[in-house]
């Protein structure tokens, strides 16, 4: 019988600190330069600040600013956030005036569409939350039953400007769960760095780095083993932006053959990739481009890859490693 199984949403990437927890407050004594970290739960995951080489009421305002910027952008999009932008708009079918943060991820959304053929398409809200509702009654509806839900998958009837997001047909309804903890690890990133950050580690439930850690290393990141609970496939250095897609963060099957990763051309969940793990310029695309590549496969998702410079680790559900030339596997498999 399916069940849904939820753990954290993004058990994606699990962050080495040298030893060091995410979840420790303050200075390390060991560390070659000040130290200071804050946890916490935003976008259904933990996330962490790390900033290095500031004076105490420097690095706490850092961090407050960091923070903001997450919970602000928790309230525009996230979508188990009461009150969020995203919220309403598919509740309703239309934003007016939607922050600026909604029309970059529509954008990047955009790309990724038309680059993937529509194997990446953020309208596949209400067949995710169709099949939630039979996975948790132990049950899975037959391809006749889903085919209204299917109906309302279709990232061009969304239309957005300044001025408003619309959805052309009623009943649709967009996640931007794929993108939304990249954007956010950008942005803070950004903030950071503006306010004279130069060494700092951004966990969003993606990953950006900023210079190097507070011995003068390479930050590093330990990717997690799709197969075994509290496991890691190994780690690899991190001096940029980091995202990996999996089926085992919400899975509707015991078999993990039905996931919470969908392909909008077929409705069902696709069959090549356990876990993607992807390095990319920007921490945004690094996360839309784990999911595309776990939809198209990893024939297409290595022309993929290349038509965007960037680089990805993968577990395939048969167990088997694939990657990439340029992706850094020195502790990995």
């Amino acid at each position: 019988m399916n069940t849904a199984k939820c753990p954290d949403r993004r058990q994606l990437l699990q962050l080495a600190l040298v030893g060091a927890g995410i979840g420790a407050l303050g200075v390390e004594a060991f560390a070659d330069a000040p130290v200071f970290r804050r946890a916490g739960v935003a976008f259904d995951t933990g996330v962490g600040l790390t900033v290095v080489g500031l004076e105490e009421r420097e690095a706490q305002a850092a961090l407050d600013a960091g923070f903001a910027e997450i919970r602000r952008l928790e309230l525009i999009a996230g979508l188990s956030t009461p009150g969020s932008d995203i919220r309403g708009l598919n509740a309703t079918g239309r934003l007016d005036n939607p922050d600026q943060a909604l029309l970059d991820m529509l954008a990047v959304a955009d790309d990724m569409h038309r680059a993937t053929g529509g194997a990446f398409d953020v309208t596949v809200q209400p067949l995710w939350i169709f099949y939630d509702s039979y996975a948790r009654r132990g049950a899975w509806p037959t391809d006749d039953e889903a085919v209204s839900a299917r109906s309302l998958v279709g990232q061009k009837f969304v239309r957005f400007d300044a001025e408003a997001i619309v959805f052309e047909r009623a009943g649709m309804g967009i996640t931007l769960n794929s993108l939304t903890h990249g954007y956010a690890a950008d942005r803070v990133a950004k903030l950071l760095a503006e306010r004279g950050v130069k060494q700092a580690f951004v966990d969003t439930g993606e990953m950006e780095a900023l210079g190097r850690n507070a011995k003068n290393h390479d930050w590093t990141a330990a990717l997690k083993h799709p197969r075994v609970a509290d496991a890691m496939l190994g780690t690899a250095p991190l001096t940029g932006c980091m995202a990996t897609a999996g089926d085992y963060a919400y899975t509707w099957s015991d078999d993990y053959s039905r996931h919470h990763i969908l392909d909008p051309r077929t409705g069902a969940s696709p069959a090549s990739f356990a876990c993607v793990s992807v390095i990319a310029e920007t921490a945004v695309l690094a996360d839309a481009l784990s999911t595309a590549v776990s939809v198209v496969g990893p024939e297409e998702g290595m022309a993929l890859l290349r038509r965007f410079r960037a680089e990805a680790y993968g577990v395939t559900k048969q167990g088997e490693i694939w990657a990439s030339p340029g992706f850094p596997r020195q502790n990995l498999a």
